[in-house]
């Protein structure tokens, strides 16, 4: 009789072989699974190696610290060049953001390409064969893994096409948007009771107001402080993006249902309700000054901006207010977003409140958007579509 102690080595040993066989069949199942998926089907094969991305200057990854309810959250952002080297169309519907040690950390995001090389319009579009897009992605990162000055470093950004073939980009440098802090310099600050004239104290305590509506719900959130859209009763965050439904023929750029749309903000109905109360043709001039004397740099009201001018806008003085925005509000300025704001809310009211803007309206919103080196958005898209549903209407 065999030593039960031999007897029990020899079932570890054929327990061991028979795992180690187990895996090995689990594994060439799997080669077989991978070498079906690539064999060629009705004369199509899949490619493995679809796009060549190419880094833009460095300015074309930032990242931004944001708020997710009372918490930091970063905003990642980059762009970049893809190029389609395969024979197919190639689509990118997902992207991945590896950070932390070895990359054991992951985020997903969203991705978008550009209709065409020079065109700003952006979505999942499809890529031919040797064309060349503009790539735009962005991830939020929470908790934050950065100070907020410090540039982050991640371990790679991967791209995933339709056939679910993997691109890697490693080590982009996403620098941060924040000021340094030794060169950061703060907006003078008017205060209230030092103000004589009443007129300009009840313009100058509401803007007030709104600017620390803008600090809790400001760029970061794609806010624009207490100015938003509701609509078909949903309230927005600010005053909605563009968003597209690839290869369909609709109307995209505006809403066909503006009566479903209305502009909301407390503060904007105190001062319409300010102005309106006014009696004289000089106190009403003196409200008009007080606004586009407080609109431009150094003056401490940068950051809304946009407020001002959907002030002016609503009381009928949309000409003075985008000739004085043209040309006091600074360009390309990344820390109030003064002009851009103003850009951002245009956007928003061309999209869902079309309906308030007359032809001439068009027109001098056309002619501020000329020659801006500012993102204009989908302002002069929007415009032209306007003009066309005008001209189809009854």
């Amino acid at each position: 009789m065999s030593d039960p102690v031999t007897i029990g080595a020899w079932i570890g040993v054929l327990v061991a072989l028979g795992g180690a066989i187990a895996g090995m069949v689990k594994f060439l199942f799997w080669v077989f699974d991978e070498w079906q998926k690539r064999k060629s089907r009705e004369g199509f094969v899949v490619p493995t190696t679809t796009m060549q991305l190419t880094e833009l200057p460095e300015d074309n990854c930032w990242w931004h610290m944001g708020k997710k309810g009372d918490e930091p959250v970063m905003q990642v952002v980059g762009r970049m060049l893809v190029t389609n080297i395969s024979s197919v169309a190639v689509r990118i519907p997902r992207v991945e953001l590896r950070y932390g040690i070895f990359g054991r950390k992951r985020v997903a995001g969203l991705v978008m390409v550009s209709r065409q090389l020079h065109e700003n319009m952006y979505g999942m579009y499809d890529i031919s064969p040797q064309e060349t897009r503009n790539l735009s992605f962005d991830f939020w990162v929470y908790p934050p893994v950065a100070s907020p000055t410090e540039v982050f470093i991640p371990r790679r950004v991967k791209f995933f096409d339709q056939f679910g073939n993997c691109h890697s980009v490693k080590r982009l440098v996403f620098r941060s948007d924040a000021p340094k802090e030794e060169v950061a310099q703060k907006e003078p600050e008017e205060y209230l009771y030092a103000i004589a004239d009443p007129i300009e104290q009840q313009v100058a305590s509401v803007l007030k107001a709104e600017i620390r509506r803008y600090q809790v719900c400001g760029k970061s959130a794609g806010g624009l402080g207490s100015v938003h859209i509701v609509y078909r009763g949903q309230a927005m965050t600010g005053l909605g993006g563009d968003s597209w439904t690839p290869n369909s023929p609709a109307n995209q750029l505006i809403a066909r249902d503006t009566e479903a749309a209305s502009l909301n903000s407390d503060n904007l109905d105190a001062l319409i309700r300010v102005y309106e109360s006014y009696e004289s043709d000089d106190e009403r001039e003196r409200f008009v000054k007080a606004l586009l004397d407080r609109m431009g740099a150094e003056k401490g009201y940068l950051s809304v901006s946009y407020f001002i001018v959907c002030v002016l806008w609503k009381i009928g003085f949309l000409s003075q207010a985008l000739e004085k925005a043209k040309r006091d509000l600074p360009m390309g300025e990344a820390k109030a977003f003064g002009l851009s704001n103003v850009l951002m809310l245009f956007n928003g009211l061309l999209r869902y409140r079309h309906n308030d803007f007359t032809n001439l309206m068009l027109d001098e919103l056309e002619r501020f958007t000329h020659g801006l080196s500012e993102h204009t958005f989908l302002i002069p898209e929007k415009i032209a579509a306007i003009r066309a549903m005008k001209l189809g209407s009854p």
